[in-house]
């Protein structure tokens, strides 16, 4: 049985709920949450660094670390204080776990480490820029589209959003078919397919053709008839949001709101969305997914890792990233098995992870990258699975846009459809 969302959630993080709370516009960081605290401490050091008092510098930087272990901010800091307090193997054992994790370093920047550089540190700097994995491009699309949300239909059609031209569309052979168009500046941020339904979230979005500032649009859920593209219901929210990723579960939609860092649930795919997980304590909830019993829904939040949240009981805990990665930059998340399949664009180069995960998901066993980089792997977004198939948009085109919107490429490079084939 589903214990009552708001107050479920904050009764186990034992925090005070008053009316108005939720209706807050500002995105801010709650006192006391994981990711408050992490930058307070984060702050605290670097302020100190900066006057030189390196000790305690390194003792704020720890706690932060002991909250983010996998930030790849803390551990060249932390690595940066033991350098400036002589304690070479210190910071070069931190370095060697900075490169273990996965990340690369532009030594030119940080021209600092270079005298304690060595040939070990470079073999596994090369072996994280470099490609990994193949994938079998299935479909390419020319012209200036910004694909962000991918779905796959019961009978294997590929559906997606291009921002760009605010529409979603089949995929075919022969290009893009347009299911619907949206009025100007107004795209689908999020796509999932459900018992022959099309459901998608809309919001005003600057790459958009015709977009002139988010004015009075207001951000939607829809559920959109494939078969002549016509919206047949529209879910509004409570306040202004930009709603995002979208994840259709067993019993109920789950929709991440980049605004306000809040997860929403619309509850039995009808009434008013409610709040899941409320403001303040993700910053930038993406990726969604339903464990296969329903009793968990994972959420990736790029700003600081995966949120598992115990959908019976309402509780929220973060999960600690394995030694060997790191959980922050993820965007789309899917099921397999037991396992989640994690499209990671935040890193360079972008990845596909496979986590493997405890069977509670309260924990992750070990994580596997299946694809990084090449020359195919750009911008990776949405994505889905069917059998062993991963089916993801491979080059999105994002980065065709500069930080205004816009783009001045007269011949950008197209949007790939990939698939990689998954080992059970």
């Amino acid at each position: 049985m589903k214990k009552p969302l708001v107050a479920a959630l904050f009764a186990t993080l034992g925090l005070g709920l008053s009316g108005n709370a939720l209706a807050q516009k500002t995105h801010t960081v709650a006192n006391g949450s994981d990711l408050s605290q992490f930058r307070s401490l984060r702050a605290e050091g670097m302020a100190a660094l900066e006057k030189n008092d390196r000790q305690n510098a390194l003792r704020l930087f720890t706690e932060a670390g002991n909250i983010l272990p996998d930030s790849p901010s803390i551990l060249l800091l932390k690595a940066q204080a033991e350098l400036e307090l002589n304690r070479r193997p210190n910071a070069k054992a931190l370095l060697s776990e900075y490169v273990r994790r996965g990340l690369t370093l532009d030594l030119g920047r940080h021209s600092e480490f270079i005298p304690i550089w060595d040939e070990t540190l470079e073999a596994k700097l090369a072996e994280n820029r470099s490609a990994k994995g193949a994938v079998n491009i299935l479909h390419t699309l020319p012209d200036l589209n910004l694909i962000e949300a991918l779905t796959v239909t019961d009978e294997g059609v590929i559906i997606v959003s291009a921002i760009h031209t605010g529409s979603i569309s089949r995929v075919t052979d022969a290009g893009l078919e347009k299911i619907v168009a949206f009025r100007p500046g107004v795209a689908a941020q999020g796509v999932t397919w459900r018992n022959g339904q099309l459901w998608a979230t809309t919001a005003a979005t600057r790459q958009t053709k015709g977009f002139d500032g988010p004015g009075k649009i207001t951000s939607k859920i829809i559920r959109i008839d494939p078969a002549n593209g016509t919206i047949a219901e529209t879910f509004n929210t409570d306040i202004k949001r930009r709603l995002s990723d979208i994840h259709a579960g067993a019993e109920d939609l789950y929709v991440a709101d980049f605004d306000t860092g809040e997860v929403l649930r619309l509850n039995g795919y009808k009434g008013t969305p409610e709040v899941l997980i409320p403001e303040g304590y993700l910053e930038a909830p993406q990726g969604l997914v339903e464990s296969a019993d329903g009793r968990y829904l994972m959420v990736a939040d790029h700003s600081s890792g995966l949120y598992r949240v115990d959908l019976h009981e309402g509780s929220l805990i973060r999960l600690m990233a394995p030694n060997e990665t790191v959980l922050m930059g993820m965007d789309s998340l899917l099921l397999y098995g037991n396992d989640i399949i994690a499209v990671q664009n935040g890193l360079k180069p972008e990845r596909i992870l496979r986590l493997r995960m405890q069977p509670d998901w309260g924990g992750i066993d070990s994580a596997e990258v299946i694809l990084r980089g090449g020359p195919d792997v750009q911008e990776p977004s949405g994505a889905q699975i069917v059998g062993d198939r991963l089916i993801f948009v491979a080059r999105s085109q994002w980065s065709e846009f500069n930080a205004q919107g816009l783009s001045d490429n007269d011949t950008p490079k197209p949007a790939l459809i990939g698939e990689i084939r998954l080992q059970p």
